[in-house]
């Protein structure tokens, strides 16, 4: 059976990198009792974000994949802002895009071997740390930093889909629409 078509989607496969580092390195990060509400509101924003893009991309209305486009980029920013309040809070530098050790992520990410399933531990290795599994200061500004990455550049695709689905709608309308013109020409066909 073929794959389905947003698995090839970049927006998805960033989405699906976010999702994945964030139940790792949030458990970890939020590892006190107290914390489970945020350690919670973040796992949860990562699945909307990645759950989303996969129902958006399955929907026939288009309509309903607009909504749904729109919720999973709410819900990226959403966790965007989590991980740059963790910076802030933390007092953390927050890297420019043009960055060294983004460039090497983004190059490490490019091989697919590398990008379908990564983990911090290969992550943190593209720029020769070797992690603990501990949350040292250094590692988590790593991290988060990598993560702010992969969801500004995922946002951005996602929008570039939003307004490709708008423009698609624009031009041949929506779903329930084009139902009814074929349902008024079969109609007029019968007379």
């Amino acid at each position: 059976m073929a794959e389905p078509g947003y698995k090839g989607l970049i927006s998805y496969k960033l989405a699906q990198m976010v999702f994945d580092l964030t139940w790792e390195f949030v458990p970890l990060y939020y590892s006190k009792y107290e914390d489970a509400r945020q350690r919670d509101q973040m796992k949860q924003a990562a699945r909307s974000y990645k759950q989303n893009i996969v129902e958006g991309s399955s929907e026939r209305s288009l309509s309903t994949k607009l909504k749904l486009y729109d919720v999973a980029k709410a819900s990226a920013m959403e966790l965007l802002e989590d991980y740059e309040d963790i910076l802030r809070m933390n007092k953390y530098y927050q890297w420019n895009k043009d960055d060294p050790r983004l460039v090497k992520l983004r190059l490490f990410l490019e091989n697919p071997s590398n990008s379908s399933n990564p983990s911090l531990s290969s992550i943190l290795g593209t720029i020769g740390i070797r992690w603990t599994r501990g949350v040292r200061r250094e590692e988590v500004e790593i991290i988060i930093n990598y993560l702010v990455d992969l969801l500004k550049r995922g946002g951005y695709l996602l929008d570039r889909q939003i307004n490709a689905v708008e423009e698609k709608h624009r031009l041949e309308g929506g779903y329930s629409e084009n139902l009814l013109k074929k349902r008024l020409q079969f109609k007029r066909g019968l007379s």
